[in-house]
């Protein structure tokens, strides 16, 4: 052991080396990863404010999906992390806390799906003694010992691992630090650890498969004695989701565990890899959605979708089952004219943001934090004004004007996530612009592409957060006075002028945060262009001062635009809202601003303009 170094950080590997491919596959896991989050989410809060389902199985349920969130949480942010930056190392540490938490909540998992079992069988074979057996204490005691027993079993193969020295090599082939391959990589002992940890895993998973057979064997044999077809298929419902989870599971855990292990990575140990740590959370809320009917029913009941059948009877009101959306004018050459002015904006929108990620991502010059946040701020207002003007675009158009219930909630909440994550990036940019120009010897230290990364996806995660919290609190009221929208898109004080309920509590929800999110980002801003300003007047020569001026005023004139146009239209009560005054309000958040990005940053940025150049040359040297 003496000629050995110890290792101090491991390498993963990646799906490919290829930098567009890596592009791929961390938007690829993004998008599973959000999803897994929102579904999850979704059945967390569902399950926890709807008393209709304060039951044994939906409270495991419950626990399952918290427990999901926490299981995908471990590996696949890290992967994204590596995907988008290039860098594919984690220190020791960190492997360490990810074999710990990735070994906890997988044997977790495999932990509630056997309670699950066992609960379904006391429904199915006992039904009489069902609320007898289980009882809320006694779920209470089988939730505790299951986390309780799955971080134990951890800490016992975490140690068993990471006690003897690791010094063969530092290369895991693998994307995340998983069991068997850093097994290949202990200098000593390997057959005792192998033989220690194949042991305890065994057991853990012939014991939990065990009573899971054992109890699908007695919930089989008593529904096919059930006379009912119906009764036979709503059993089957209810345990046929599980089963698939299930199968999902422990085949390709136990083929990844009791395999041979490759020298080298390959498409089967990745695919094998994704489809026991991502694709079991991420398809968890699916199936557990879209097979269940009482989540359905719940979901209906939130608010999160609505149907005319699932509304509060309300004499003598005739239910909201969708809504009308406004125009500028009845007048049809006005709304001609309305539709090519926002179609114009719309694809000059396109085309410049297009252009701006186009040139920030080919120039090699541009790849700085502020060019990267810049191009994720055209992508983002890409996203934004498609939501609205196009839908807004066929109402000013056709004769209909009416958007279903869904469809305005996927707007509300689309229009807020990206408002949120437009003002966090504005924030972002003047963090930036403060440490690039106050603090410049620091500048490649503190806004390292590792952070940059991080405040991108904390971001986008608290946008989602945000806009889903706002979206099920509005779409949870009653609509029974009218449908009529006064404005060109689904926004929420619109909407809660139309409800029957007492909307006083949503509109204090609304105010408050709005108020500290958008006051707390505009304090930082205002501070931030403070000390930009007194260093940038300190400095002698007069180039360097317009220069540092240059790339400030752009950020300023889109920020003052956007932020002062929303807190008109959602800063005040419904009650005093002008519906003509808020449609012309609206344009500014929701088209000027998007619109204004490409032309400001491309029109007064140096950089960007030379990039551009450099592109059309080169374009034009391959077409001649």
């Amino acid at each position: 052991m003496d000629n050995l170094t110890q290792v101090t950080e491991f390498l993963l590997m990646g799906f490919s080396d290829n930098w567009e491919l890596q592009i791929l596959h961390g938007g690829l896991f993004l998008l599973i990863y959000l999803a897994a989050l929102v579904g999850n989410l979704v059945i967390v809060i569902i399950i926890t404010f709807d008393r209709y389902l304060h039951t044994p199985m939906y409270f495991f349920l419950k626990n399952l999906s918290f427990l999901d969130l926490c299981y995908i949480s471990v590996t696949v942010p890290k992967s994204i992390h590596n995907s988008l930056t290039h860098r594919n190392s984690i220190s020791y540490l960190g492997c360490v806390a990810q074999v710990y938490f990735f070994f906890a909540f997988a044997s977790g998992e495999l932990a509630f799906l056997t309670v699950m079992s066992y609960d379904r069988y006391i429904a199915i074979c006992y039904p009489l003694q069902y609320e007898t057996i289980m009882t809320s204490g006694k779920c209470h005691q089988m939730a505790v010992m299951a986390w309780l027993s799955c971080f134990s079993y951890a800490a016992v193969h975490t140690g068993n691992i990471f006690l003897e020295p690791i010094s063969r090599s530092n290369m895991i082939n693998q994307f995340f630090c998983d069991i068997p391959h850093m097994l290949a990589l202990v200098s000593c002992k390997v057959f005792l650890i192998e033989f220690v940890t194949l042991a305890l895993s065994s057991c853990l998973v012939v014991g939990c498969f065990i009573l899971m057979i054992i109890s699908y064997i007695h919930i089989f044999s008593t529904v096919f004695r059930i006379p009912s077809v119906e009764s036979r298929a709503k059993a089957f419902s209810t345990c046929s989701p599980q089963l698939i989870v299930i199968m999902l599971f422990l085949t390709t855990g136990l083929f990844a565990a009791l395999g041979p292990i490759a020298k080298t990575s390959s498409i089967q140990d990745l695919v094998i890899a994704m489809a026991y740590t991502v694709l079991p959370p991420f398809l968890n809320p699916i199936i557990y959605s879209l097979r269940n009917k009482e989540i359905k029913t719940a979901l209906w009941r939130l608010g999160l979708f609505m149907s005319k059948e699932n509304y509060p009877r309300i004499s003598n009101s005739t239910l909201v089952t969708e809504f009308l959306l406004m125009r500028f004018s009845d007048i049809w050459e006005f709304r001609v004219l309305h539709s090519v002015l926002f179609l114009l904006m719309y694809l000059a929108t396109l085309m410049g943001n297009l252009l701006i990620v186009m040139v920030t991502t080919f120039d090699q010059s541009l790849h700085t934090p502020m060019y990267f946040f810049l191009r994720n701020l055209s992508i983002l207002d890409i996203c934004y004004i498609s939501v609205t003007v196009p839908k807004a675009c066929l109402i000013f158009l056709l004769d209909s004007t009416s958007i279903s219930m869904v469809g305005c909630a996927f707007q509300v909440f689309l229009v807020l996530l990206f408002a949120f994550v437009e003002l966090t990036f504005l924030t972002i940019m003047a963090h930036d612009r403060y440490v690039a120009i106050c603090q410049p010897l620091r500048y490649p230290v503190i806004m390292s592409p590792q952070v940059c990364v991080q405040m991108t996806v904390a971001s986008v995660l608290s946008g989602v957060v945000y806009s889903g919290l706002h979206t099920g609190n509005t779409f949870r009221l009653s609509y029974c006075q009218s449908n009529l929208v006064h404005q060109f898109f689904c926004d929420i004080p619109s909407l809660l002028k139309l409800s029957c309920s007492n909307t006083f509590s949503n509109e204090i929800a609304i105010f408050i945060p709005a108020l500290m999110i958008a006051g707390g980002c505009f304090a930082y801003i205002t501070t931030s262009y403070i000390r930009i300003f007194s260093t940038v007047l300190k400095c002698p020569a007069r180039r360097e001062r317009g220069k540092a001026f240059s790339t400030c005023v752009p950020h300023i004139v889109v920020l003052t635009v956007f932020i002062s146009s929303a807190a008109t239209v959602y800063l005040k009560p419904t009650s005093y809202s002008s519906t003509n005054q808020d449609m012309v309000t609206s344009v500014f958040y929701c088209i000027v601003s998007p619109l204004l990005n490409p032309i400001i940053y491309s029109l007064r940025n140096h950089q960007i303009k030379e990039a551009i150049m450099k592109i059309m040359t080169m374009v034009f040297k391959e077409i001649i």
